[in-house]
């Protein structure tokens, strides 16, 4: 199973346990799927978590695999 985590204003976040979003909406784990392999093509990616939305750079994205 991974978690995917976020840092969000300086608090790493489980974005799989809270059911957050990422990028059109997409459930976090689809998400890494299908953008994991060229996550640092991008400049950013917004994250949907408890009805906000930040806008973070790559480098605060960690997934753990367990």
């Amino acid at each position: 199973m991974k978690n995917i985590y976020a840092c969000l204003l300086g608090e790493w976040v489980n974005l799989t346990a809270s059911h957050a979003t990422i990028d059109d909406n997409k459930d976090a784990n689809v998400w890494w799927e299908e953008n994991g392999t060229t996550l640092f093509d991008y400049n950013y990616v917004n994250v949907q978590y408890h009805g906000k939305n930040y806008r973070i750079h790559p480098s605060f994205i960690q997934v753990v695999t367990e």
